[in-house]
């Protein structure tokens, strides 16, 4: 009988943890995609008509599951559009919805320790990548690259390439001593913040972030989340 209540709790529990997942899922739904989140179709729509936003949710992830098999998937923008009358002469609703790419482990930590080396880092200051360094068969550094430049924009953060950081820290240092030319300074505009270097490295075991002042050379941010 113990064993019995036992197992009846575990199943209770994991129903339970399955809900919540359904819910913060749906609670996610009729809001626009997250920075981290790579849209993937706009303005889709679902197949038939629903009479609630839950029953249409799931609709439009089944229908999104369909059409991309080798993708986590998620809804976005999940709208009521048009009419839908049934043959029985009541009415429903089509919905509209976006369909987004969810982040995967890596890319999910990687978000996380970028957030957290920079959380003292005010908007609108100047990032370059300066090294990104991926274990073989983890991810694809190209595409890593982008969403790491991707992730800073949306949090109000100037990308530059890192040659073009590098010339403002010479001018800034010109401009210190005096020496630099007025033409180039005005084109450059303001060089009360440089700026500062991001460097990610990822393997099978981890993601570690470190941040570092271009003017001082100091380390500001050196964060790592296991996988």
């Amino acid at each position: 009988m113990r064993a019995n209540g036992i197992i009846i709790l575990v199943i209770a529990i994991l129903l339970g943890m399955s809900n919540a997942k359904a819910q913060e899922d749906y609670s996610k739904a009729q809001k626009a995609p997250q920075a981290k989140e790579v849209v993937l179709t706009r303005e889709a729509q679902t197949k038939k008509g629903y009479n609630s936003p839950q029953a249409a949710y799931k609709a439009a992830l089944r229908e999104a599951k369909q059409v991309y098999t080798n993708k986590e998937v998620g809804i976005r923008n999940l709208t009521k559009g048009n009419v839908s009358v049934n043959g029985d002469g009541s009415v429903s609703y089509y919905y509209t919805y976006t369909v987004v790419e969810l982040p995967g482990v890596v890319a999910q930590k990687m978000y996380e320790a970028i957030g957290k080396a920079t959380r003292q880092i005010d908007e609108g200051t100047r990032f370059a990548i300066d090294k990104v360094s991926i274990a073989e068969g983890i991810a694809d550094k190209e595409k890593t690259n982008g969403q790491i430049v991707d992730y800073l924009i949306s949090k109000g953060y100037k990308v530059l390439a890192k040659e073009k950081l590098q010339k403002l820290y010479k001018e800034q240092q010109d401009q210190r001593s005096g020496i630099y030319n007025e033409e180039t300074v005005s084109e450059m505009g303001n060089f009360s913040a440089v700026g500062y270097f991001i460097s990610v490295r990822i393997t099978g075991e981890y993601v570690q972030v470190q941040v570092i002042n271009v003017s001082t050379g100091e380390y500001v941010g050196n964060v790592t989340e296991n996988l």
